[in-house]
């Protein structure tokens, strides 16, 4: 059994070690706000002075209350809280400005960094673009369709009475090193990395991305993920990870090794 004390002196160590590829990779440190005043963000809400704030909500969405100058490669280490009250400690990385391929390139080389870095290499990087799906959201069962793309669920699309069904199918089931997409196929030469694959079925939450979007797993399952989206107008992408999964990680690593 893992003592608080012992966990928390691994967690710190990780966290040590993603500062440091983080460094080395040219981002730099933020800190983001604990809340964020909004009536629809998902997350534990709360009322002050008769306004509505999120506590601890989606990090990208706190990032975006601060102004970052374009050009910007940051990254935090941070709490994040559900509606529920539970607590994950979240690291992650983005970078404001720059052309999609190059921001997106450099996102999944330092994920690879770190990930390596800390000794995790069996894990996998799956690659899609936000908006393979876009041309069915006019079908009346678009609703069904987007819940059965987010859980990757075969046999609810098999069960929906559409046209696009198999297309739809199709798409989702597709993993590939040669898309036809143009710019998935050139992240994927550019990272050369034999982990990363293109999966026309990666469908990432929340719905801000508008391009190139990953989820990174391993044997224990989702460890994170993330993609290109917009911010005051200007192009960004980045990730987040859990730190939780990556202390599972490094630990089963540990345990296999001895």
């Amino acid at each position: 059994m893992v003592t608080l004390k012992i966990l928390d002196r691994k967690l710190g160590e990780i966290a040590r070690r993603v500062r440091e590829s983080f460094y080395s990779s040219g981002f730099y440190e933020v800190f983001p706000a604990s809340f964020i005043k909004s009536n629809d963000t998902e997350g534990f809400r709360f009322i002050h002075r008769n306004e509505v704030f999120v506590l601890e909500p989606d990090i990208t969405l706190r990032l975006m209350e601060k102004q970052f100058p374009p050009d910007s490669s940051i990254f935090y280490v941070s709490q994040q809280s559900d509606r529920n009250l539970a607590e994950s400690l979240k690291t992650g990385g983005e970078i404001i400005g720059g052309d999609s391929l190059g921001s997106t390139v450099k996102i999944l080389k330092t994920i690879i960094k770190i990930l390596d870095g800390l000794g995790l290499g069996n894990y996998s990087i799956d690659m899609g673009v936000s908006s393979i799906f876009d041309k069915y959201k006019s079908s009346s069962h678009w609703t069904d369709i987007k819940k059965a793309l987010k859980s990757r669920d075969f046999q609810a699309l098999n069960k929906i009475d559409s046209e696009d069904r198999s297309e739809i199918i199709k798409i989702m089931g597709t993993r590939t090193r040669n898309s036809g997409i143009e710019i998935l196929d050139q992240i994927l030469e550019s990272v050369n990395d034999p982990r990363v694959i293109i999966d026309l079925g990666t469908v990432r939450q929340p719905d801000y991305y508008n391009g190139p979007v990953f989820e990174i797993y391993n044997s224990i399952g989702f460890i994170g993920g993330g993609g290109s989206y917009s911010i005051r107008g200007i192009n960004a992408c980045g990730f987040t990870m859990d730190l939780m999964a990556v202390y599972r990680m490094y630990t089963e690593n540990m345990e296999a090794g001895k």
